[in-house]
């Protein structure tokens, strides 16, 4: 159990690593919304909505 304890990381080194996680919050953040723009402005909806419906175009006998 104390080896455990031993390789959790102190404050001190998750302070002097915030670069490290800024960066990788940063690489997994931008990639999403740059797609998730380019989706929407693409298909003009976004993921989760249901696809709007086309306009009838026969009449209902």
């Amino acid at each position: 159990m104390q080896n455990v304890l031993n390789r959790v990381p102190s404050t001190d080194a998750l302070h002097r690593r915030r670069g490290a996680f800024a960066g990788f919050l940063a690489g997994v953040a931008v990639p999403l919304m740059l797609v998730g723009l380019f989706v929407v402005s693409f298909r003009g909806y976004g993921i989760m909505e249901q696809a709007p419906q086309p306009p009838q175009v026969y009449s209902n006998f």
